[in-house]
């Protein structure tokens, strides 16, 4: 399962860890309380992160699909 690393970066079961700025995770969480948001890194094999009621719940991976966010370090 994948895994959130405080304070904005995720790590997909691939190995893929996608960073982003913490004002930019606090922006995407704030906006997912009213409806589910989706934000996408810029690496080579783009995954992308869904928010849905104010907090990330899976990374979307081109290879291995939806991967729910279990874990937090």
């Amino acid at each position: 399962m994948a895994v959130h690393l405080f304070p904005s970066s995720y790590r997909c079961d691939c190995g893929h860890q996608s960073d982003f700025f913490e004002n930019t995770i606090k922006e995407i969480s704030a906006m997912s309380r009213k409806r589910k948001q989706h934000l996408a890194d810029s690496a080579e094999d783009e995954h992308t992160i869904e928010f849905s009621g104010g907090k990330a719940v899976a990374v979307l991976c081109p290879r291995l699909g939806r991967r729910r966010i279990t874990r937090w370090e």
